[in-house]
Protein backbone atom coordinates (compact mmCIF):
# COMPACT_ATOMS: atom_id res chain seq x y z
CA UNK A 1 0.00 0.00 0.00
CA UNK A 2 2.80 2.21 0.93
CA UNK A 3 4.75 1.96 -2.34
CA UNK A 4 1.46 2.42 -4.30
CA UNK A 5 0.66 5.91 -2.58
CA UNK A 6 3.98 6.94 -2.92
CA UNK A 7 4.09 5.93 -6.23
CA UNK A 8 5.48 9.20 -8.96
CA UNK A 9 7.18 11.36 -6.47
CA UNK A 10 10.33 13.18 -6.92
CA UNK A 11 12.16 13.52 -3.36
CA UNK A 12 13.86 16.78 -2.75
CA UNK A 13 16.52 15.60 0.24
CA UNK A 14 16.72 18.49 3.20
CA UNK A 15 18.54 15.81 5.65
CA UNK A 16 22.02 17.55 5.43
CA UNK A 17 21.87 20.73 5.36
CA UNK A 18 21.64 21.04 1.26
CA UNK A 19 21.99 24.48 -0.08
CA UNK A 20 19.23 24.39 -2.13
CA UNK A 21 15.96 22.70 -1.90
CA UNK A 22 12.06 22.76 -2.43
CA UNK A 23 11.96 25.82 -1.06
CA UNK A 24 14.95 27.82 -2.16
CA UNK A 25 16.53 27.78 -5.73
CA UNK A 26 14.31 25.36 -7.45
CA UNK A 27 10.63 27.01 -7.11
CA UNK A 28 10.33 27.41 -10.92
CA UNK A 29 11.67 23.41 -11.34
CA UNK A 30 8.76 22.68 -8.96
CA UNK A 31 6.10 23.94 -11.14
CA UNK A 32 7.00 22.04 -14.38
CA UNK A 33 7.85 18.94 -12.24
CA UNK A 34 4.30 19.06 -10.61
CA UNK A 35 2.33 19.05 -14.20
CA UNK A 36 3.07 15.06 -13.84
CA UNK A 37 5.07 14.29 -10.22
CA UNK A 38 4.50 14.81 -6.84
CA UNK A 39 7.21 17.08 -4.83
CA UNK A 40 8.27 16.29 -1.62
CA UNK A 41 11.05 17.67 0.81
CA UNK A 42 12.95 14.83 2.77
CA UNK A 43 14.40 16.09 6.49
CA UNK A 44 14.45 12.42 8.13
CA UNK A 45 16.97 10.10 7.72
CA UNK A 46 17.02 8.14 4.79
CA UNK A 47 15.59 4.13 4.61
CA UNK A 48 14.61 1.61 2.52
CA UNK A 49 10.79 2.23 3.55
CA UNK A 50 11.38 5.83 3.00
CA UNK A 51 12.30 5.49 -0.45
CA UNK A 52 9.76 3.17 -1.71
CA UNK A 53 8.45 3.94 -4.87
CA UNK A 54 9.85 7.48 -5.57
CA UNK A 55 10.83 8.25 -8.82
CA UNK A 56 13.84 10.33 -8.33
CA UNK A 57 16.04 11.30 -5.62
CA UNK A 58 17.78 14.90 -5.78
CA UNK A 59 20.47 16.21 -3.43
CA UNK A 60 21.54 19.49 -4.18
CA UNK A 61 24.73 20.62 -2.65
CA UNK A 62 24.69 18.03 0.53
CA UNK A 63 26.50 20.00 3.50
CA UNK A 64 26.68 16.82 6.09
CA UNK A 65 28.38 13.45 5.60
CA UNK A 66 25.68 10.53 4.81
CA UNK A 67 26.10 7.85 7.59
CA UNK A 68 27.39 4.24 5.98
CA UNK A 69 23.62 3.01 6.33
CA UNK A 70 22.48 6.07 4.81
CA UNK A 71 24.80 5.36 1.98
CA UNK A 72 23.95 1.69 1.73
CA UNK A 73 19.94 2.72 1.24
CA UNK A 74 21.09 5.17 -1.28
CA UNK A 75 22.78 2.19 -2.89
CA UNK A 76 20.12 -0.28 -2.82
CA UNK A 77 17.63 2.33 -4.05
CA UNK A 78 19.69 2.74 -6.95
CA UNK A 79 19.84 -1.07 -7.33
CA UNK A 80 16.06 -1.72 -6.98
CA UNK A 81 15.39 1.04 -10.53
CA UNK A 82 15.73 4.22 -8.60
CA UNK A 83 17.08 7.34 -10.05
CA UNK A 84 19.09 10.17 -8.42
CA UNK A 85 20.61 13.36 -9.20
CA UNK A 86 23.76 14.44 -7.19
CA UNK A 87 25.09 17.88 -7.45
CA UNK A 88 27.63 19.88 -5.70
CA UNK A 89 29.74 23.32 -6.36
CA UNK A 90 33.23 24.19 -6.44
CA UNK A 91 35.72 22.96 -3.72
CA UNK A 92 33.90 19.65 -3.95
CA UNK A 93 33.30 17.09 -0.83
CA UNK A 94 36.20 19.34 0.88
CA UNK A 95 34.30 22.99 0.74
CA UNK A 96 30.91 21.36 1.39
CA UNK A 97 31.73 18.62 4.23
CA UNK A 98 29.93 15.67 2.98
CA UNK A 99 30.84 12.39 1.47
CA UNK A 100 28.75 11.56 -1.41
CA UNK A 101 31.46 10.74 -3.41
CA UNK A 102 31.72 7.09 -1.14
CA UNK A 103 28.47 6.24 -3.19
CA UNK A 104 29.35 7.59 -6.51
CA UNK A 105 32.76 6.13 -6.72
CA UNK A 106 30.75 2.25 -6.95
CA UNK A 107 29.43 3.98 -10.33
CA UNK A 108 32.50 5.27 -11.86
CA UNK A 109 31.97 8.98 -11.03
CA UNK A 110 34.13 11.47 -8.68
CA UNK A 111 32.98 15.20 -7.89
CA UNK A 112 37.00 16.66 -8.06
CA UNK A 113 37.78 19.38 -5.54
CA UNK A 114 38.65 22.12 -7.53
CA UNK A 115 37.09 25.10 -9.46
CA UNK A 116 36.13 25.68 -13.23
CA UNK A 117 37.31 28.98 -14.26
CA UNK A 118 37.84 30.57 -18.21
CA UNK A 119 40.76 31.84 -18.92
CA UNK A 120 39.30 34.37 -21.89
CA UNK A 121 37.15 37.51 -20.79
CA UNK A 122 33.57 36.68 -22.48
CA UNK A 123 29.94 37.93 -21.99
CA UNK A 124 30.67 37.11 -17.75
CA UNK A 125 32.46 39.37 -15.53
CA UNK A 126 33.33 36.80 -13.03
CA UNK A 127 35.95 33.92 -13.95
CA UNK A 128 34.20 31.32 -12.63
CA UNK A 129 31.21 32.20 -14.29
CA UNK A 130 32.20 30.14 -16.99
CA UNK A 131 30.48 30.04 -20.26
CA UNK A 132 31.29 27.06 -22.33
CA UNK A 133 30.74 26.92 -26.02
CA UNK A 134 32.08 23.37 -26.41
CA UNK A 135 31.63 21.19 -24.01
CA UNK A 136 28.84 18.65 -25.82
CA UNK A 137 30.61 15.21 -25.30
CA UNK A 138 26.79 13.74 -26.46
CA UNK A 139 24.97 14.75 -29.33
CA UNK A 140 21.70 14.00 -27.73
CA UNK A 141 22.30 16.78 -25.20
CA UNK A 142 22.20 19.42 -28.18
CA UNK A 143 19.10 17.65 -29.77
CA UNK A 144 17.33 17.88 -26.34
CA UNK A 145 17.96 21.37 -26.27
CA UNK A 146 16.75 22.12 -29.50
CA UNK A 147 20.14 23.34 -30.28
CA UNK A 148 20.71 20.64 -33.52
CA UNK A 149 23.15 21.64 -36.14
CA UNK A 150 21.91 20.75 -39.72
CA UNK A 151 23.68 18.60 -41.93
CA UNK A 152 26.62 17.92 -38.75
CA UNK A 153 24.26 16.55 -35.68
CA UNK A 154 21.95 15.19 -37.77
CA UNK A 155 24.47 13.11 -40.14
CA UNK A 156 25.13 10.11 -38.36
CA UNK A 157 28.34 9.67 -40.11
CA UNK A 158 29.90 12.98 -38.69
CA UNK A 159 31.36 13.25 -35.59
CA UNK A 160 29.28 15.69 -32.59
CA UNK A 161 29.73 18.53 -32.90
CA UNK A 162 30.84 20.22 -29.31
CA UNK A 163 29.72 23.69 -30.48
CA UNK A 164 26.19 23.21 -31.27
CA UNK A 165 24.83 24.26 -27.38
CA UNK A 166 26.72 27.07 -25.33
CA UNK A 167 26.31 26.85 -21.47
CA UNK A 168 27.44 29.07 -18.22
CA UNK A 169 28.86 27.00 -15.72
CA UNK A 170 29.17 29.36 -12.60
CA UNK A 171 31.19 28.35 -9.67
CA UNK A 172 31.04 24.36 -10.55
CA UNK A 173 33.57 21.49 -9.99
CA UNK A 174 34.78 19.02 -12.31
CA UNK A 175 34.36 15.30 -12.15
CA UNK A 176 36.45 12.23 -12.57
CA UNK A 177 34.46 9.70 -14.80
CA UNK A 178 35.22 6.20 -15.83
CA UNK A 179 33.45 3.40 -16.97
CA UNK A 180 30.41 2.08 -16.88
CA UNK A 181 29.91 5.80 -16.25
CA UNK A 182 29.58 8.22 -19.47
CA UNK A 183 30.40 11.86 -19.23
CA UNK A 184 28.08 14.20 -21.29
CA UNK A 185 29.48 17.56 -20.74
CA UNK A 186 32.99 19.02 -20.34
CA UNK A 187 35.08 22.03 -19.37
CA UNK A 188 35.72 21.97 -23.43
CA UNK A 189 38.87 24.11 -24.51
CA UNK A 190 38.60 27.79 -23.25
CA UNK A 191 37.48 27.11 -19.51
CA UNK A 192 40.36 25.56 -16.95
CA UNK A 193 41.24 22.32 -16.30
CA UNK A 194 40.83 21.80 -19.77
CA UNK A 195 38.16 19.31 -21.45
CA UNK A 196 37.24 18.02 -17.95
CA UNK A 197 33.95 16.37 -17.38
CA UNK A 198 30.99 18.24 -15.27
CA UNK A 199 28.29 16.66 -16.00
CA UNK A 200 28.08 12.57 -16.08
CA UNK A 201 25.37 9.26 -16.46
CA UNK A 202 25.40 6.33 -15.17
CA UNK A 203 22.46 3.94 -16.30
CA UNK A 204 21.82 0.02 -14.91
CA UNK A 205 20.98 -2.64 -16.35
CA UNK A 206 18.30 -2.86 -19.06
CA UNK A 207 15.52 -0.65 -17.31
CA UNK A 208 17.29 0.01 -14.47
CA UNK A 209 18.96 3.11 -12.58
CA UNK A 210 19.71 6.14 -14.06
CA UNK A 211 22.57 8.15 -12.03
CA UNK A 212 23.30 11.94 -12.92
CA UNK A 213 25.83 13.66 -10.97
CA UNK A 214 26.53 17.41 -12.41
CA UNK A 215 29.46 18.95 -10.31
CA UNK A 216 27.55 22.41 -9.89
CA UNK A 217 24.30 23.33 -7.79
CA UNK A 218 22.60 25.07 -10.62
CA UNK A 219 20.69 27.84 -9.08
Amino acid sequence: MMEKEQQGFIIFNASKRELFGTHNGYKSMQKRLRAQWKIQSMKEELSVEKLKGVKLWITAGPREKFTASELEVLKHYLDGGGNMLVMLGEGGEMKYDTNINFLLEEFGIMVNNDAVVRNVYYKYFHPKEALVSNGVLNREISRAAGKVVRGVIEDETVGNNSQALTFVYPYGATLSVIKPAVAVLSTGSVCFPLNRPVLAFHHGKASGPCLFTYSHVFP
